[in-house]
């Protein structure tokens, strides 16, 4: 504060019963952008995803030869009537047609060759969505053998293989059901066979259940 004269007074200290003054509160954090997927991104399976990409570059490249070989053979027609419809011309039109032909077929063979790249993009792309899933589920097989039973990672929206990812999923479940089962009826047994105070009959039928499972799992290796 100014007093009359001009001069700022002094700001009396805080009272010590008085509250705090309210800190300034803090800058929000600016949101964080998403990940930005490269390209590479989608290489996941590159044998598989490159090699299925070839064959759509095959089919699109002997697509576009025989265009080009139709397309040809059309000017070449054209240009042969409109010589023949003008004899005068001479050797002269002839020449000028035919480098307007070559000039038509070398602009087919740019187009091509710019599409070319654009088809390779689109069937990596388009190749993610097996190669995903198949990544998912050789991993899940894999776990599968070592022992692990995970429960399948569910594929996205868009992924193919999607009844195959359900099928493998439910295979998965009821092995863990099933081991989750045995474990129980394993651990029942050993706890009756351990208790020496157990009843004949109950160890009989401890010792029954464990040759049970065991002709159980003998059946399922056999068939």
């Amino acid at each position: 504060m100014e007093s009359a004269s001009g001069r700022q007074s002094p700001v009396p200290p805080p009272s010590p019963g008085a509250a705090p003054a309210p800190a300034a509160p803090e800058p929000l954090a600016p949101p964080a952008e998403p990940p930005r997927r490269r390209f590479r991104n989608y290489l996941l399976d590159g044998a598989l995803q490159l090699r299925l990409a070839s064959y759509l570059l095959a089919v699109a490249v002997a697509l576009s030869a025989g265009l080009g070989w139709l397309l040809w053979t059309a000017y070449r027609e054209t240009s042969r009537v409109v010589a023949l419809g003008d004899p005068l011309a001479g050797e002269s039109l002839a020449q000028a047609l035919a480098a307007e032909d070559r000039g038509r077929i070398g602009l087919v063979a740019v187009v091509l060759a710019a599409v070319l790249p654009c088809l390779l993009a689109a069937a990596v792309v388009v190749t993610h969505r097996i190669a995903g899933p198949a990544l998912v589920l050789s991993r899940a097989c894999r776990d599968v053998a070592a022992g692990r039973l995970a429960p399948v990672r569910p594929l996205r929206a868009r992924d193919l293989l999607v009844d195959l990812a359900v099928d493998v999923g439910a295979m998965v479940d009821a092995i863990r059901e099933r081991e989750a089962r045995e474990r129980e009826e394993l651990a029942r047994a050993a706890a009756l066979l351990r208790d020496p105070g157990a009843a004949p009959e109950a160890r009989a039928a401890a010792a029954a259940s464990l040759e049970a499972l065991a002709a159980e799992k003998d059946a399922r290796l056999a068939s």
